[in-house]
Parts: structure tokens; sequence; C-alpha cells
């Protein structure tokens, strides 16, 4: 699909890998997956096409752990990976983040929130779940040592959070929900401030992580 985003899921079970390939391709305008059952058939893929995201399953036929995501980024460096697990705390976060994968997503997650985590990464962030973080991958508010708590969000900041896990401007989102581009700001800035991020990828990440984009 010329001009389109190309992305691999990789996971040696073909009803979950499908599920998320769709999921990808409804919610990513332009998006098109293949799937794939193997790292023999990852590196075949990439060599043959290369692509814009690979979605990888940590335990799949083929994976030796670290060594098997050193290999494909030597081969592949210019190709965000995101690692889709069911054992995320078996995995160090700190040595896969060294290796450059760009997300840990865990495969309890729905298939909205692993887009939306994969978004983040297409986005230029790094997403890692609250429960799998550790030094060396901290959630955004502790990136400047001040930790908080999510708070209570409003309904209207839980729309405006779904709206910006979608890549909406401030622009967009006001259209969407009958308001005034300014009213949009004011609640952005509420909601970085009740989340204790600084920006919107931040915002996201940290949304994925808490639940908070499971809630209407």
């Amino acid at each position: 699909m010329e001009g389109g985003l190309r992305v691999i899921v990789a996971d040696d079970h073909p009803l979950y890998s499908e599920a998320i390939a769709e999921q990808i391709e409804n919610s990513l305008s332009g998006a098109h997956c293949e799937c794939v059952a193997s790292l023999d058939g990852v590196i075949a893929r990439l060599e043959a096409g290369g692509a814009d995201m690979l979605v990888l399953d940590w335990d799949m036929p083929g994976m030796e752990g670290l060594a098997s995501i050193r290999t494909l980024r030597e081969r592949f460096p210019d190709v965000p990976m995101v690692i889709l697990s069911g054992f995320i705390h078996a995995i160090g976060t700190d040595d896969i983040l060294a290796c450059g994968v760009k997300g840990l997503v865990p495969k309890s997650m729905s298939g909205k929130a692993i887009t939306s985590a994969i978004s983040v990464v297409l986005n230029g962030g790094t997403y890692m779940p609250a429960n799998a973080r550790q030094a060396g991958a901290v959630a955004p508010a502790q990136a400047n040592g001040n930790a908080k708590p999510s708070g209570i969000l409003t309904a209207r900041e839980i729309e405006v959070l779904h709206c910006l896990s979608e890549g909406l401007t401030n622009k967009e989102i006001a259209r969407r929900l009958g308001l005034q581009e300014v009213t949009i700001k004011m609640h952005t800035s509420r909601l970085f401030g009740k989340l204790g991020v600084r920006n919107r990828v931040q915002a996201v990440s940290l949304a994925i992580a808490d639940g908070l984009l499971e809630q209407r």
C-alpha cells in the first residue's frame, strides 16, 4: 500500500495477530498490516519490503529474548519496534530500552489500548506500562522527580484525552466537541496538571497505563 503506514504484526497465534492487525487498520488512517508467525518471517518480510512499524511477540518461534531483539535492531535500525507479551514482568525493561525498543505492551490490554500505545511510539514517544517500569522506564509524571496521582478527571477531560490519543489538534477537538479552541486549551492544561505530565505524548502514555482510555 504505497504512501500508507506499513506495519508488521508478528505473533504465532493467527487469531490474535489478525485481530490486532484489524484494530490497527481501523484505528490508524492509511495503515496496512501484514501478519507473520515467526522471527524468520519477520526478517524475510523486512528484507523484502521494509516496514514503518514492527509489532513483535516476545515468545513466538525463533525468538531468543534480547539476542533476537539486538539482531533485529542491528539489521533494521530504522524500524520502530513494539514488543507484545503476556508476561511483561519477566522482561527487563531497562534492557529492552537499551536495545532500542520503543514500547512494551501487555497482551491483556484491549485492542484499542494497544493501538493507542502504538500511536504513542509513532509520535516519537516510548510506551511502558506502569507495572513494568523500572529505573530506566519511569512514568512520565516521574520523569522530573515530581510524581503525581492521576486524580479525578471530569467526563469532559476524559473526552479530550480520547481525542488526544487519536492525534487530533486543539482545533479538531474543539470542532468534534462543539467547543471553542481556547476552552480545549484550558481542558488540556488542567488535564496535564492532574496527570503530572508536560505534553500530549506523555499524557496518552500515562493514560494507557492507568486504564483511563477505557473510560467514557
